[in-house]
């Protein structure tokens, strides 16, 4: 019992830093950056900066978190992805999900909340 302990404790941190190193080549070890929501007559303007990533989506109580429903457009030259969505005024909750399993809360949404599942969403007032 004691030897598998022992390995446990060393296998599980090199799992743990190889599983960082994939996230890092992923998004092409940068920083992901946000730009503020921006409101036109068109909708709603979202971009996120995430170089190497191959689809990033805007997933929320919008489009019944469908993970396929609003693929943002991108990269365009320098990483960044866009999407403009016609939202109707009120209450929205939405992630960024990159490359079909990283989920990313927007620093720039009007504020967060409990998912009920452990994690946050990011919070639109329109």
């Amino acid at each position: 019992m004691e030897r598998r302990t022992t390995k446990t404790a060393v296998l599980l941190p090199m799992v743990m830093a190889a599983g960082m190193i994939i996230a890092m080549m992923i998004l092409g070890g940068c920083a992901i950056q946000y730009g503020a929501p921006i409101l036109s007559e068109k909708g709603i303007t979202f971009k996120v900066h995430v170089p190497g990533a191959k689809q990033v989506a805007i997933v929320g109580s919008f489009n019944n978190w469908d993970r396929q429903k609003n693929l943002m457009s991108g990269p365009e030259g320098d990483g960044w992805w866009s999407i403009t969505l016609p939202l109707s005024p009120g209450r929205h909750e939405y992630l960024f999900l990159i490359d079909g399993t990283i989920w990313h809360l927007d620093p720039h949404g009007t504020g967060m909340t409990d998912d009920g599942f452990g994690g946050k969403n990011s919070v639109l007032y329109l």
